[in-house]
C-alpha cells in the first residue's frame, strides 16, 4: 500500500527538479539503507529533512502498546521536512522497506532551498493541511465507531464507512474493519441478551397465584438484574392445595452463563420439590443433582421453604442464602439463617431442614446480597439495619408495598451509584387459615 495513512502522496516534483534543489543534492553524499533499518526514531529531535531517491521506506507511530503503521512512502519524496522546518520532535518513526537511496539535508540548507524555491513551503502547508484533514476524519471514525459500540442504537452508516474509509485513511483499514465486526458481533450479543433475559423472565412465577389463595396468602415478588440477564432468582409455586413452595437464590458469575445455570436450579429445585415429601429431601437431591456434571464447578445461594396454610408451619433450608427477615410487630424480628452450604459444591453435605412458624399478619421478607450490598456514592452498603427498618416501616401494608418500598430505598439510598448486582426481593404474609 503506497501514500497512504496520515502522510500525503509524494511531493510536488517542480522543487524536487528546481536548481536550488538540485544543487544541494550534488553537494550531498548519499546513504544507502538495507530493510530494516531505522532512519527516525519518533520524539528525537528534528534537525534535517532526508530526500529518498530510491526505494521506499514505512511511517510507524511508537505508542505504549507497541509501534502502529500509518503508510508507506515511496521515492521521490522528503521525509521529515515539517518538522526540521518547525524544530518539532520527530511524530513517526521511519524503517526502511526496501533496498533505499537517501541524503542527509540539514534545517539550514532546507530553508535556504525554500527561500530559492517558495513551492516547497507551499508543498509543506498543504501536506500540513492533508494531515489535519486525515486526523480529523480518523478521529471522527473512530468516535462515531465507539459510541456504535456503546449504544443498542446507531447509525447503520457508521458499518458502510468503518468498511470503505477515505482514501487518506486506508491503512487502517484492517482497524476499521475490527471496529465493524466488533459492533455486528455485539449486536448480535445483544440479540442473545435480549432472548435470554426473556426465557429467564418466563421462569419466574407470575404474580397472579390464583384466586383461590387470595384470601389466604399475600405474595409478591420482584428481581431486577444489574444487566440484560442476571443470576439471581426467585419462585413460588403451589405443591398441593395447603402447600406453597418458596425459593429465593443466588447464582454465581454474570451474565448468560449465570442466567444459564439459573435455569437448571430452577428447574431441578421445582422437579425435586414435587417428587419429594420433605424439604430436606428435595434439597438434597436439587444438590446431588447440581453437582453431577457440573464441569464450571458453579454453585448457587438458594433458601427454598414450604409454608403449610393449615398450620402455618414453615420448613425450610438456608443454603448460604442471606437471612430471611420474619416480622411480627411489635415483636423482635426473627432472621432464617444458613442450614447448610450453596447447592452444587459437595454432594455428601446436603442442608439441614429447619422450622418455624408464622401467624397471621407475620411478614416473611426474603432477599438477595444485590440488597444489602447495594452501594452509595460513600462506598457504604445498605445494610441490614436499613433494610429491616424500611421493611418494619411498611409492615402491615401488603406484600406488594414492602417490595416496592424496599426497592425504592435501596435506589435512594444508591443515588447515582451504577446498580453492580441484581436485586431481588420476595414478601410473603399469611391472610388467614384455611
Amino acid at each position: 500500500m503506497k501514500n497512504k495513512g496520515l502522510s500525503t502522496d509524494s511531493v510536488p516534483a517542480d522543487y524536487l527538479l528546481g536548481d536550488a534543489f538540485q544543487r544541494v543534492l550534488r553537494s550531498l553524499r548519499p546513504v544507502r539503507l538495507e530493510p530494516g533499518d531505522v532512519l527516525l526514531t519518533q520524539g528525537e529531535p528534528s534537525d534535517a529533512a532526508y530526500y529518498l531517491e530510491a526505494g521506499s521506506v514505512g511511517a510507524y507511530a511508537q505508542t505504549a502498546y507497541g509501534p502502529i503503521p500509518l503508510a508507506i512512502l515511496d521515492a521521490p519524496r522528503l521525509i521529515g521536512e515539517i518538522g526540521a522546518l518547525a524544530d518539532l520532535p520527530r511524530t513517526a518513526s521511519i524503517k526502511v522497506v526496501s533496498a533505499a537511496v537517501l541524503y542527509r539535508i540539514d534545517r539550514a540548507l532546507l530553508r535556504d532551498i525554500g527561500h530559492k524555491t517558495p513551492s516547497l513551503f507551499l508543498s509543506v502547508i498543504t501536506q500540513l493541511g492533508r494531515q489535519i484533514d486525515a486526523v480529523n476524519k480518523a478521529i471522527g471514525l473512530y468516535t462515531n465507531a465507539l459510541s456504535a459500540l456503546e449504544e443498542r442504537e446507531f447509525d447503520e452508516r457508521i458499518l458502510e464507512d468503518l468498511r470503505n474509509p477515505p482514501v487518506q485513511l486506508m491503512d487502517f483499514s484492517a482497524t476499521f474493519q475490527r471496529f465493524a465486526d466488533q459492533i455486528l458481533d455485539k449486536r448480535r450479543k445483544q440479540e442473545e441478551l435480549a432472548s435470554a433475559a426473556v426465557i429467564q423472565q418466563s421462569l419466574l412465577p407470575n404474580a397472579d397465584v390464583g384466586e383461590e389463595l387470595r384470601s389466604r396468602i399475600d405474595v409478591c415478588g420482584a428481581m431486577r438484574p444489574a444487566h440484560d440477564v442476571g443470576g439471581d432468582f426467585y419462585d413460588y409455586f403451589m405443591l398441593d392445595s395447603d402447600r406453597i413452595a418458596f425459593a429465593i437464590g443466588d447464582v454465581c458469575g454474570k451474565g448468560l452463563p449465570a442466567s444459564l445455570f439459573m435455569a437448571v436450579v430452577v428447574t431441578v429445585l421445582r422437579i425435586a420439590a414435587r417428587e419429594e415429601d420433605t424439604v430436606a429431601a428435595a434439597m438434597a437431591r436439587a444438590n446431588a443433582t447440581l453437582c453431577r456434571g457440573n464441569a464450571g464447578s458453579m454453585f448457587a445461594t438458594v433458601f427454598f421453604c414450604v409454608l403449610d396454610m393449615r398450620t402455618g408451619v414453615l420448613e425450610y433450608c438456608n443454603c448460604g442464602q442471606s437471612a430471611p427477615l420474619l416480622l411480627s410487630v411489635p415483636s423482635r424480628p426473627v432472621y432464617l439463617t444458613a442450614t447448610g452450604i450453596p447447592l452444587g459444591l459437595f454432594k455428601e453435605r446436603p442442608p439441614l431442614m429447619a422450622k418455624v412458624k408464622i401467624g397471621i399478619g407475620e411478614s416473611l421478607v426474603l432477599y438477595t446480597d444485590g440488597v444489602t450490598e447495594a452501594m452509595n456514592e460513600h462506598r457504604e452498603q445498605f445494610g441490614e439495619t436499613r433494610l429491616l427498618e424500611e421493611a418494619t416501616t411498611k409492615s402491615g401494608r401488603g406484600a406488594a408495598a414492602m417490595v416496592e418500598g424496599i426497592f425504592l430505598a435501596v435506589d435512594k439510598f444508591s443515588n447515582s451509584v451504577n446498580q453492580t448486582d441484581d436485586i431481588t426481593c420476595v414478601v410473603v404474609s399469611p391472610l388467614r387459615k384455611a
